[in-house]
Parts: C-alpha cells; structure tokens; sequence
C-alpha cells in the first residue's frame, strides 16, 4: 500500500514522522514489511521493488540531467528532489530554448496545453527498516532515474552458528 500526501503539507509529515519515532520508542516498531512512499500529485511515477539483498525505486524525469537531481538517504528514508526549469524547454543539447514570446517584455512562452513535467518535485520513500546509506547508488539512463538502496547489514538475516559441548 502506498501512502501519498500533498508537498503543501511537508510540516504536517514532519510531525508525522515525529509522532511515529515517539510511538516506536514507547510501543515498539511497527512491522511493516513493504516501502512507504510520499510525495505530492502531479510528481514523477515512481517504482519501488526488492531483489535479494536490495531495494531499487525507479523514476521517469524525462529531460533531467544528473545535475538537476539531489538524492539524500539518511536512516529508512531515501529522498529524491529535483529543480527543473519551468520556463523553458532543453533541446537534445541540454540547453534551454525559449518558445514563441508573446510581447515585447519577454514573458516567455504561453503553453495552450501542457503535461509534461516541470518545475520541482519532493519524493520520500520509508523503508520497513535501516538502509545501507554508504552504497546507496543512482543512474540516470534515457529518462529514467535507477536508485539502488542496499539494506543494512543489521536488516538481512544472519545464520547463527550453534557449539556443540
């Protein structure tokens, strides 16, 4: 289950999050064994799935350099943010383009139809438990953002080795 909340309400999920590290440490963890994932409306799709010993999430930001994204990991959570320009359109170069200026001022282009993304955009993603934030890794390959999330060596099982007396 994906939880999903407006980015108008970052103070709100800030507290949130307060409220449940209180909860946890009164009432114990709770156990949930799948990603949370938050963000507003209107943000990029998102994938989240596990192989073996790792999580991957997976983003569709068309148009965006490595330049324009900042990924974060700290504890469970992974934060993926980006600042496109809004204005303008990149061209195959990277460079930004201007459309067709509509006064002597330079307003900039007048869209009469417009669903590509722009514009910033706040994703988190909590994971069920700690993340190995030291080998988290991200490539950016035709479009689509790859975040590979290892676990915390204190999240994957351990064979216990028993002694015989």
């Amino acid at each position: 289950m994906l939880r999903m909340h407006t980015q108008s309400l970052r103070p709100v999920e800030q507290l949130r999050s307060d409220m449940d590290c209180i909860i946890q440490d009164v009432f114990g963890t709770r156990n949930k064994s799948f990603p949370e994932v938050r963000g507003a409306r209107g943000n990029p799709p998102i994938d989240v799935w596990e192989e073996n010993d790792d999580f991957f999430v997976a983003l569709d930001i068309p148009g965006a350099t490595g330049g324009e994204v900042d990924i974060t990991a700290l504890g469970r959570e992974l934060t993926v943010e980006s600042s496109r320009s809004a204005t303008g359109q990149q061209d195959a170069a990277g460079e930004e383009t201007k459309g067709t200026e509509n006064s002597e001022e330079n307003q900039g282009p007048v869209y009469h139809h417009r669903e590509r993304l722009s514009g910033t955009f706040h994703r988190v993603i909590r994971f069920p438990f700690d993340i190995d934030v030291e080998n988290v890794e991200g490539s950016l390959s035709a479009g689509v953002l790859t975040v590979r999330v290892p676990k915390a060596a204190s999240a994957k099982p351990r064979r216990i080795e028993i002694g015989a007396k």
